[in-house]
């Protein structure tokens, strides 16, 4: 009987302990997610009440624009879609980022090229991919900026 009082004592200050334990974490976790949360706070004040705040903005978002374009680039090349699949598809991701004409923003060709050389297309055979093969022809400013944002 004895032994048995010592077994739920001692059960019940381990299981005290592990709630304990428990809370703990979770306090810490909640302190680091406030930690975090003002840090990213304190990085989007720097940035836009900094002289350049605008700008920064506009070159973060374009930065994420390019890197989804330079993305369906890449499942463009990889999965043989259609020229008319890709345009589609890049016409979806600019409005997704407020931009009504993306053939007229450089962002959408540095994006693409890049996405070409994550899909490992090697810049002599760009020509052979049917939405660039035009371009390539027509050695147009938006081929100039394809081979930037491939080189990049």
């Amino acid at each position: 009987m004895f032994i048995k009082k010592q077994y739920k004592y001692i059960l019940s200050i381990v299981c005290f302990s592990l709630l304990q334990a428990g809370c703990s974490i979770s306090y810490s976790l909640e302190k680091s997610s406030d930690s975090v949360s003002a840090s990213l706070d304190s990085i989007t004040s720097i940035s836009t009440s900094s002289s350049g705040g605008e700008d920064e903005k506009v070159s973060a978002t374009s930065t994420v624009y390019e890197e989804d374009v330079a993305a369906a680039t890449v499942l463009y090349v990889g999965r043989n879609k259609t020229t008319d699949e890709y345009q589609r598809q890049v016409t979806n991701i600019a409005k997704n980022h407020g931009i009504s004409n993306w053939e007229q923003e450089q962002s959408t060709f540095l994006g693409m090229g890049k996405g070409l050389r994550r899909a490992g297309v090697s810049r002599d055979s760009i020509a052979n991919i049917p939405y660039f093969r035009s371009m390539v022809a027509d050695n147009s400013t938006s081929y100039s900026k394809v081979i930037k944002g491939y080189l990049m």
